[in-house]
């Protein structure tokens, strides 16, 4: 390859790893610089991480709309399904599985509707502390959970979309996806080689990745999507992992799926919680994917397995259980000199708010954002990792709520919940909570949050999404907002919001199909019945 210019455009990218991260980057980077070259090093014979995926509304709009490809175009290649929130069982009181819940509460997609300008979370709070008849939060100030419950689907016959949704898939057919339209539609060149070295100039810069064929694949920016291994930007580059076992505890998990007549297709994710964790349900079109994420400091493998099979009805001597571990936190920076790490080489979060592939795209907008020559302006790099940190620190402070708010007492990691290490931020949320304030609150309407990635990278976790968890596990403010004491006219005409939530919950409950017909119709196969 001949010099260029030190100062000059990138020409050149290089990704080391396929996967979802791998194929996402390669698609997110080709279609944003279709004048660099992209290619990705991936040898068929590694092992992908894949276990089933759940994902978050944004994913269409940041990371396929990007591609020009609507839902019905990819999700008949990943056996895709339709997910409008997460179920929530037994976090707070003792019991596991689907026969025996004690408790359940839903984490819905979308933004709270505003009443006199403020969130229907205060007046909820209000209402209750004045004696009114109220039912759950997430009841009450949504519509969604009554359609999840009713198995209905988040689109109308037609196609279009009835409510926020996000979406189930195989995460492995999704890649073989991606890997198509990356290599046929956007010039993205596919080798099938095994890096064995990494090349670096006098300035601890890649030069080059060697292959075990021989090539030396040379490039200006190195995309370490090697996953836990992390070869590039751990191994190469020796940049330090922050492990956050101390914050978030679980750090194993036992997986497989399960075969089930899908007729009664869920559009939602479950979280089980379980002795030592919680157990994910994924479903999809004729199995769902599930496992159990639990913490080898309090259960040993084998009995994870067998409190997962119980669970399922299933033998463990007969089951294709697959056992993982994982690292829990982040690189100290996500760029480095030319290397950027994505997705599980940078960051892992459990997956109880089904995260995993926003840290992918999120970080690829960010770098897109963020992009600089072959200088590598240092400002750049450092907005960029300041990001990615903020990114995720936030998302890792939200998934630690659900534990530290958590009543459950029963078991050992249960009361270890009271004494994870906890950031200042989220105790501020905590407190702002507690003191019947919004906990935090997006700064544009709902008809613009969505479809807007900027707004909700600034206000991801929404008051809406506080309230679900805190309320769900019984947490309430100390009192209602104190404002509110002032404004009784608004106090009062608040019952007309909620009841057009209700109204609109019935229209849609009259009018949305089943969650399965739509499904079926998206992947082509009709009123199956084998």
């Amino acid at each position: 390859m001949a010099e260029l210019d030190p100062t000059g455009p990138l020409r050149r990218i290089v990704i080391l790893g396929g996967g979802s991260a791998g194929w996402m980057s390669a698609c997110y980077l080709a279609k944003s610089l279709p004048d660099v070259r992209v290619v990705v090093l991936a040898a068929p014979e590694i092992p992908r991480i894949g276990v089933g995926e759940a994902t978050i509304p944004n994913l269409q709009s940041v990371f396929f709309d990007l591609l020009g490809l609507s839902e019905d175009d990819w999700m008949p290649h990943c056996n895709a399904s339709f997910k409008m929130g997460i179920k929530f069982v037994n976090w707070a009181t003792p019991g596991r599985g689907e026969a025996r819940v004690r408790d359940a509460y839903y984490h819905v997609f979308g933004l709270l509707r505003e009443h006199e300008g403020l969130p229907l979370s205060q007046y909820w709070t209000q209402r209750r502390a004045d004696g009114e008849p109220t039912g759950t939060f997430d009841e009450d100030c949504y519509w969604e959970p009554a359609l999840m419950e009713a198995r209905r689907g988040p689109r109308f016959a037609d196609g279009t979309s009835a409510t926020a949704h996000a979406w189930h898939f195989d995460a492995n057919l999704l890649a073989d996806f991606l890997a198509r339209h990356a290599t046929t539609v956007l010039g993205v060149e596919h080798v099938e080689d095994r890096m064995t070295e990494a090349l670096l100039d006098e300035r601890g810069y890649i030069t080059a990745l060697r292959t075990a064929g021989g090539r030396d694949l040379e490039g200006d920016l190195f995309v370490d999507c090697s996953g836990f291994a992390s070869l590039l930007i751990n191994r190469t580059m020796g940049e330090p992992f922050l492990d956050m076992g101390d914050r978030l505890r679980c750090d194993r998990a036992v997986a497989t799926p399960v075969p089930y007549d899908d007729a009664d297709l869920e559009p939602y994710t479950s979280s089980i919680a379980m002795s030592a964790g919680w157990t994910w349900k994924v479903p999809l079109l004729g199995r769902f994917g599930t496992g159990y994420v639990y913490s080898a400091d309090f259960q040993d493998p084998d009995d994870a397995a067998r409190e997962f099979c119980d669970l399922w009805g299933l033998d463990p001597a007969e089951a294709d259980l697959r056992h993982l571990r994982f690292r829990v936190g982040r690189n100290e920076r996500a760029w480095v000199r030319n290397c950027v790490g994505i997705g599980l080489s940078s960051c892992f979060l459990e997956p109880l708010e089904s995260t995993g592939l926003y840290f992918v795209y999120g970080a690829l907008y960010l770098l897109v954002r963020h992009l600089t020559d072959r200088r590598f302006a240092p400002g750049l790099v450092d907005r960029f990792n300041a990001e990615v940190v903020r990114m995720f620190d936030d998302s890792r402070d939200f998934l630690q709520t659900h534990y530290c708010l958590s009543p459950r007492t029963d078991t050992a990691f249960w009361r270890s919940q009271q004494d994870l290490t906890l950031s200042d931020d989220v105790r501020e949320k905590i407190a702002t909570y507690r003191a019947g304030l919004p906990v935090n609150q997006p700064t544009v309407d709902v008809g613009t949050y969505y479809g807007n990635f900027e707004a909700e990278l600034r206000n991801f976790w929404t008051n809406g999404s506080f309230y679900c968890v805190f309320a769900g596990l019984g947490i309430e403010p100390d009192g209602p907002m104190p404002v509110l004491a002032h404004r009784p006219e608004a106090v009062r005409s608040s019952a007309d919001a909620f009841a057009a939530v209700a109204a609109e919950r019935d229209r849609m409950l009259r009018d949305l199909p089943p969650t399965v017909e739509d499904v079926r119709r998206v992947q082509g196969r009709g009123d199956r019945t084998t």
